[in-house]
C-alpha cells in the first residue's frame, strides 16, 4: 500500500479541536516577566530607578542591564559582515524604540506589567538614523564600527551591463518595505533550573539551535541544557532567534530557583521582532529588440535595523536574482546598513520575494518598450537545460518553467481574460492582468537526523528534527514512514521537538522539512523496513505460524528474537542531501482599479506551482493557501511604518492591516511535477511558494490596468492614495 499522494486529514487535528493541545501559556504556575522598553528609538539611558517597583505587590525580582554582568545574546560575529552584541538589556545606549531597558518577575501577567510601569527611565535622546540611505552618510549607530555597513557583498558592476550592444536598457528602483511575520501565537519561552542544568520549555522553530546559544550564553555544556517545544501557533522564520528577552528568562529563573516564562505582547511581537524584507533595489535591464534579457545589474540596500539578527534572508536575494531565466551577465552588490529601527530577520520566504519582485518588474518593462507579449518575453527568457548555473552561485536542480508557464495559461483560460480585459479597458474600465513567474531555493542546512522504532503494540514511533508549528508535518511524515512500511498512517506517532530524545536536527525553515527531515524519516523508515524483514524471514525459517503485523511487532521485544536484532528493531539515519532544491512556478493576478479613489480590487489569482512530488495534497494546498494569503497582504496592506522620530506608526493591528478571509479572491491552485535529483522523495518544498509569486502579479496587474496613464512602477503596498496620485500624475 501506499499513502504518499492521498489528501490524508491532518492526525494531529482531532487533538486539537478536542482543546487538548499543549500550549506554553495554558498555565504553568511560573512567575511573569514583564519587560520596561524604551520609548526612544536612539537615546543615552542616563539612569534606571526600580525602587517603587521593586515593592510593588508579587513582585520577585527586577532586573537592569547593571545586574546581567555583561549577558548577552549574541552570535558569534562572522567574517563577511559586522555583528554587534546584543545586551540582555540596554544599559548604556538604546538603538530602537522597544529595546528592553529592565525586566521585572512577579507571580502574575498583571502584577509584572502594573511594576513595569513603576520603573523610571532618564534618557538623553541622540539622532534617530530610520532612512537606510540617510543612513550610509550618517554618524555610526555601533562606536566600535566605523560607519553603519553591516556588511558589503557583490559580483561585477553596473558598467558592464551598462557597456552592452542593447536595444533597450532600463533602470528603476523597487521598493520592499519591512513586514511583520504575525504569527497567531507571538514568542513564547518558560526556563526551570535543577542544579546546574536548565529545561527551557520555547515556542521556537530550532530547539537544537536554541540549546546550543544557550549554552554558549551561559557557559554551559549542551548536555546541561534540554529544550522542548510544545504545541506552538505558527512562526514564519521569526521564532529561530535567540533574543534579549530569553536570554532575561533563562537568567531570572536561575536566580530565583524558580519557573519563570515571558509571553510577548502583540504590541511588543509588532514593535520588536525581526521584522521581514525591508530592502531597496536599484536595478539596470538590458536586452535586445526581440525582448531576451542580456545582462541584469541590482544593487540592493538591506535595513537591518539596529542590530543583525542571527539568521536572515537577504544573502539569498541575489542567489536567484535572475529568477527563472538565462541571463548571460548577472552583476549585483548587496549591503546591509543598521539603521535605527527593529532588526530585520527571516520571514516567509526570506530574500526570494524581493528577489523576484524586483525581476519580474524588470521583465515587464521589458515587454513594454519594446511592446512585446509579457507571456512572450517571458518564454524567450527562460532556462531550459538542467542543472542550471545561474550565475550567482545557485545551480537549478530540476525544472519546466515553460511548462509551468503553459499550466497556467490553460488553468485560467489566458486568451479569455485577456480579451475581457481588452474590452473592459475600450468601456473606460482599469482591469489588468499581471504575471509573476518565480524560482526559489530550498533545503537549506542539507542534513537532517531520523530515527524509527517499532513499538510492541505495532505502532512505529519516527523521532526527527525538524519541527512542525502548524504545517501538518505529523502527518505528511507519517505518510513518508508508512509508505515505506507498507503500513497505515495512523500506526505511525511523529516524535519531535525534545533535544533530549532528539539530539541533532536543523529545525524548520526555508521550506526544507519535507526534503530533509522526511527524506531522513524515508531512509530511517527503510532502514526499520529491513529489519522486520529479517524478523519475518526468521520467524518462516524457523517454521512459525505467520505473524500479522501486531504480533510481528510484539515479537521484536521478545527475548527469543534473531542474534543482533534489537528489541524495537530501531534505526537511526543522518540523511545529508545532494544539493539545494529549486520549486519554481507562475502566479496570474486580475485586478480592477477604482479610478476615482485608485483603490485595487484583486478579482482572481490562479497559481501553478512545482514543487515536485506532492506526499498529501491537501496539506501542499493548505500552504499555498497561506503563502497566497501572505503574499496579498503585502501587495495590498502590510507595511511596517516608522515616524520621523524612529516609532512604530503601525504599531496596533488596528494600524498594520492585513487581509482577511472576506478580503480574499477566489484562488485556482494548479501544479507541474518536476521531482528534484538531491533527495530520495524527489520533493523541492512548498511552504513559501505563494509569498513570491503572486506579489509581482498584482503589481505587474495593477501597473497593465493603468495602462492610458503610461504609469511606469508603483511600490508595494499598492495603497488607494498611491495608485490615485501615480494616476493623477499622469493627468
Amino acid at each position: 500500500m501506499t499513502s504518499i499522494g492521498t489528501p490524508l486529514p491532518r492526525l494531529e487535528d482531532p487533538r486539537l479541536l478536542r482543546g487538548e493541545g499543549r500550549f506554553l501559556d495554558d498555565g504553568s504556575g511560573a512567575l511573569h516577566t514583564a519587560f520596561v522598553r524604551s520609548p526612544f528609538a536612539h537615546a543615552r539611558v542616563t539612569g534606571v530607578d526600580t525602587t517603587l517597583a521593586l515593592d510593588a505587590p508579587g513582585v520577585r525580582l527586577v532586573l537592569t542591564a547593571s545586574d546581567l554582568d555583561g549577558l548577552v545574546a549574541a552570535p558569534p560575529a562572522r567574517e563577511e559582515r559586522r555583528v554587534p552584541a546584543r545586551p540582555a538589556l540596554h544599559g548604556e545606549v538604546v538603538l530602537m524604540a522597544g529595546d528592553p531597558v529592565a525586566a521585572v518577575v512577579a507571580e502574575t501577567p498583571q502584577q509584572a506589567a502594573d511594576a513595569a510601569a513603576l520603573v523610571f527611565v532618564d534618557y538623553d535622546p541622540l539622532p534617530v538614523v530610520g532612512d537606510p540611505l540617510a543612513a550610509l552618510d550618517a554618524p555610526p549607530l555601533h562606536a566600535r564600527f566605523p560607519d553603519n555597513v553591516a556588511y558589503e557583498r557583490g559580483s561585477g558592476t553596473r558598467e558592464e551591463v551598462e557597456a552592452l550592444d542593447a536595444a533597450v536598457l532600463i533602470a528603476g528602483v523597487v521598493e520592499h518595505p519591512r513586514v511583520v511575520p504575525v504569527p497567531l501565537e507571538p514568542r513564547t519561552v518558560r526556563a526551570t533550573w535543577r542544579g546546574g542544568s536548565v529545561t527551557i520549555e520555547w515556542g521556537t522553530q530550532g530547539p537544537m539551535f536554541m540549546r546550543r546559544e544557550v549554552a554558549r550564553s551561559f557557559g554551559l555544556d549542551e548536555s546541561q541544557v534540554r529544550v522542548i517545544t510544545p504545541d506552538m501557533g505558527g512562526a514564519f522564520g521569526c521564532k529561530f532567534d535567540f533574543a534579549e528577552e530569553e536570554a532575561v528568562v533563562v537568567e531570572a529563573a536561575r536566580r530565583l530557583g524558580a519557573p519563570v516564562q515571558w509571553v510577548e505582547g502583540r504590541r511588543e511581537h509588532l514593535g520588536s521582532i525581526g521584522h521581514g524584507r525591508g530592502q531597496r533595489h536599484e536595478y539596470l535591464v538590458a536586452a535586445d529588440s526581440d525582448g531576451r534579457i542580456l545582462g541584469l545589474w541590482v544593487d540592493s540596500l538591506v535595513d537591518t535595523g539596529a542590530r543583525k539578527r542571527w539568521i536572515s534572508g537577504p544573502p539569498y536575494t541575489p542567489r536567484v536574482g535572475v529568477g527563472p531565466y538565462d541571463v548571460p551577465l548577472y552583476t549585483w552588490r548587496q549591503r546591509g546598513v543598521f539603521t535605527n529601527r527593529a532588526p530585520t530577520g527571516i520571514y516567509r520566504g526570506a530574500g526570494r520575494p524581493e528577489a523576484t519582485l524586483t525581476i519580474e518588474r524588470a521583465i515587464d518593462r521589458v515587454a513594454d518598450a519594446l511592446g512585446l507579449d509579457p507571456v512572450e518575453v517571458r518564454r524567450r527568457n527562460f532556462v531550459t537545460s538542467f542543472p542550471h548555473d545561474n550565475g550567482a552561485g545557485a545551480v537549478y536542480d530540476s525544472g519546466d518553467y515553460g511548462g509551468a508557464l503553459d499550466a497556467l495559461l490553460d488553468l485560467a483560460g489566458y486568451a479569455g481574460l485577456r480579451a475581457a480585459r481588452d474590452a473592459a479597458q475600450a468601456e473606460g474600465r482599469l482591469v489588468g492582468l499581471g504575471l509573476g513567474a518565480y524560482v526559489e531555493a530550498t533545503a537549506f542546512e542539507q542534513q537532517e537526523d531520523a530515527s524509527a522504532c517499532l513499538l510492541s503494540d505495532g505502532t512505529v514511533e519516527i523521532g526527527v528534527g525538524t519541527l512542525d508549528h502548524g504545517q501538518g508535518h505529523r502527518t505528511s511524515f507519517a505518510q513518508v514512514a508508512a509508505d515505506r512500511l507498507g503500513i497505515d498512517p495512523s500506526l505511525v506517532r511523529i516524535v519531535q521537538g525534545d533535544t533530549e530524545r532528539i539530539p541533532f536536527g536543523s529545525g524548520t525553515s526555508g521550506s526544507r522539512s519535507l526534503a530533509e527531515g522526511g527524506s531522513a524519516v524515508a531512509v530511517a523508515a527503510e532502514a526499520l523496513g529491513g529489519r522486520i524483514d529479517a524478523l519475518r524471514a526468521w520467524h518462516a525459517e524457523r517454521g512459525d505460524e505467520e505473524l500479522d503485523w501486531t504480533a510481528l511487532a510484539a515479537s521484536s521485544w521478545e527475548d527469543d528474537r534473531p542474534p543482533g536484532l534489537a528489541p524495537g528493531l530501531a534505526a537511526t539515519d543522518h540523511f545529508e542531501s545532494g544539493g539545494l532544491a529549486f520549486p519554481f512556478g507562475v502566479h496570474l493576478a486580475q485586478v480592477e482599479v477604482d479610478p476615482d479613489t485608485g483603490e485595487v480590487s484583486l478579482q482572481g489569482v490562479w497559481a501553478v506551482d512545482d514543487c515536485g512530488p506532492i506526499v498529501n495534497p491537501m496539506l501542499a494546498y493548505g500552504q499555498r493557501h497561506g503563502g497566497l494569503a501572505q503574499g496579498i497582504g503585502q501587495a495590498l496592506w502590510e507595511r511596517a511604518v516608522y515616524d520621523e522620530d524612529g516609532n512604530l506608526v503601525t504599531g496596533t493591528l488596528a494600524d498594520y492591516l492585513m487581509p482577511t478571509a472576506e478580503q480574499m479572491p477566489p484562488l485556482a491552485l494548479g501544479e507541474t511535477v518536476t521531482p528534484s535529483p538531491h533527495n530520495p522523495l524527489g520533493v523541492k518544498g512548498v511552504g513559501e511558494a505563494g509569498t513570491i509569486g503572486v506579489v509581482p502579479a498584482i503589481v505587474n496587474a495593477t501597473v497593465d490596468a493603468l495602462e492610458r496613464f503610461a504609469v511606469e512602477h508603483l511600490d508595494v503596498p499598492l495603497r488607494a492614495e498611491d495608485v490615485w496620485r501615480a494616476m493623477q500624475r499622469a493627468g
